[in-house]
């Protein structure tokens, strides 16, 4: 019933399920496409991780200030488009083709995620707040999941040899390609998600001014 708590919910369900399917087939990317170790592979996400622990605190307090809504729904937009950033990715791709995808993807994190948790935890009552939290991170793990057994799917779908087999790299960046479509594609509906259904949020057990006057 409560729009706000629901919309907020579903959008973390979508952005979970874009972002956790890519962040491990971008990795196998690195490492089978590119050629990348393991933990080269892991060291060539630090930009949109450094950027996600300098905007996400900022983006928390301008959501305080202004709603949350449109920075979800603006979060959420930089995400697809990181997405398809990702997408033109190819055989003979490097980390500088990488590196957009990353910095759009990291300020879009960022603008979305801690605005989607004060969204929900905002429009419950305090004694519900635990409630809340359980619900939210739940979602957020279950598109996680769903994310990953979808874009594998997909990038199953069109490999008809082994990876290390002469075909395998250009088979797997086909359906790589094809699932980052498809991640960009649910980010954007948890974008239109978010901006038709969260609205601003005030605790139900708040007084209002009359009240506390």
């Amino acid at each position: 019933k409560n729009s706000t708590f629901a919309g907020a919910n579903a959008t973390m369900m979508l952005v979970a399920l874009a972002m956790f399917g890519v962040f491990f087939f971008v990795s196998l990317y690195m490492q089978n496409i590119l050629g990348y170790s393991a933990t080269e592979a892991g060291a060539s996400f630090l930009p949109m991780t450094l950027l996600i622990i300098l905007v996400a605190p900022v983006a928390g307090k301008l959501s305080d200030r202004v709603g949350s809504r449109w920075l979800m729904g603006a979060g959420l937009t930089l995400v697809s488009g990181s997405l398809l950033v990702f997408s033109r990715l190819d055989l003979s791709s490097g980390f500088w083709d990488l590196f957009p995808g990353l910095i759009v993807g990291g300020l879009g994190m960022a603008l979305s995620m801690a605005p989607t948790t004060a969204a929900a935890m905002g429009s419950v009552p305090v004694d519900t707040a635990g409630v809340g939290s359980a619900v939210l991170n739940s979602m957020r793990q279950v598109g996680g999941a769903l994310g990953i057994a979808v874009m594998g799917a997909i990038v199953a779908s069109h490999l008809d040899v082994p990876v290390r087999s002469p075909q395998g790299p250009a088979q797997f960046v086909e359906g790589f390609q094809q699932a980052l479509l498809v991640a960009a594609g649910i980010a954007f509906a948890g974008a239109l998600v978010a901006v038709t259904t969260v609205r601003k949020y005030r605790h139900a057990d708040t007084p209002v001014p009359e009240a506390a006057a």
